[in-house]
């Protein structure tokens, strides 16, 4: 079993995960920048951006001196956030027995199951700040 990010989800994360280390500047990360430093396409990074920016993770300022900067500390902002911000909730969307989707009033047999583990991995990124996986990067590089 696969268990992954959405391309938009991993651009998402690293472009969090640059805008975390750089918390302690007061300086705005530009768009070049973050693509550059986190190997992301500069063309798509303003829209990954602007998904943070909606989900109230970041905030933007356009002109000179504009840029991105995270809209809280990066220490009380979740996985969990930064992921639902770009991948949307972790739902199950097509049940695996039935091809489709399982509803509340009638799930398949498999459902408590994989629900119980959407569930846990949802519990484990929203207890893992933004700053515990930049850290944890930053000290494995």
């Amino acid at each position: 079993m696969e268990l992954a990010l959405s391309y938009r989800g991993r651009c998402g994360l690293r472009a969090a995960v640059y805008l975390a280390r750089a918390w302690r500047s007061a300086e705005r990360a530009r768009v070049t920048d973050i693509a550059r430093a986190m190997e992301l396409a500069e063309s798509y990074t303003p829209q990954v951006l602007g998904l943070l920016a909606r989900a109230g993770l970041v905030v933007s300022r356009a002109g000179r001196g504009g840029g991105y900067r995270l809209a809280r500390p990066p220490t009380r902002i979740t996985l969990l956030e930064v992921v639902e911000a770009t991948d949307g909730n972790l739902v199950l969307e097509r049940c695996p027995i039935r091809d489709g989707a399982c509803t509340p009033e009638s799930p398949c047999a498999l459902h408590p199951a994989l629900s119980g583990a959407a569930t846990a991995v949802a519990r484990t990124l929203g207890a893992t700040s933004l700053a515990d996986l930049a850290n944890d990067l930053v000290g494995s590089a």
